[in-house]
């Protein structure tokens, strides 16, 4: 073979070499496909009589002396009722007590019904029935109830009205009022002012 042929075939040898010895690329492994989130479920509208209360919803918490605090939750307005929880922690962890309060729409009311249990979940023989209010106005943030007409129904003892107030979108105020007793001191109402904690 003439030597510059000679050197031309090496020449391309060497250049292919690389291309003969290149390991085959491994296929192109493609992402697993995202899990599909499930679709929401779709709930009831809630009753005309509960959108004005639907700014309690939520979960609300506020310090105490002595490193006890309270902490309440409500559900949003479903259907035709809402459902809400309040329990006090002691400092030292011990819960006394809890509250379970649902709020319905009815026929031409609105029933808020109150039970209380002790912390190890024993009835109160104080109050085994429950506790029933009446809604009597709603707005701007603003819920108001009141006890049962009938005495016998509201099983209240000494409340004369709670209200639930909006104070901006993370402050929820709510003010218990006792009955003032004719011919003694006033009694101040209780106020508990609770920021939004989730």
């Amino acid at each position: 073979m003439h030597p510059m042929l000679s050197s031309v075939v090496a020449s391309a040898a060497l250049a292919l070499a690389p291309l003969a010895q290149s390991p085959v690329p491994a296929p192109v492994q493609q992402a697993p496909a995202a899990p599909v989130a499930p679709a929401a479920p779709a709930f009831p509208k809630p009753a005309a009589a509960l959108e004005p209360l639907a700014f309690m919803a939520g979960a609300w918490g506020m310090s105490q002396p002595n490193g006890a605090m309270i902490e309440e939750h409500w559900m949003a307005p479903r259907g035709s009722a809402m459902l809400g929880s309040f329990r006090r922690v002691l400092g030292n962890g011990a819960v006394p007590f809890y509250e379970f309060t649902q709020v319905v729409a009815e026929k031409d009311r609105v029933v808020l019904r109150q039970i209380h249990v002790h912390g190890n979940f024993d009835p109160d023989p104080k109050r085994t029935e429950p506790m029933v209010l009446v809604l009597e106005k709603a707005g701007d943030g603003r819920a108001t109830f009141v006890p049962d007409p009938d005495p016998a129904k509201a099983r209240s003892g000494d409340l004369a009205r709670i209200t639930y107030a909006a104070d901006g979108a993370d402050t929820l105020v709510l003010t218990v009022e006792p009955r003032q007793p004719e011919g003694k001191p006033a009694q101040a109402p209780l106020v508990f002012r609770m920021k939004r904690i989730s």
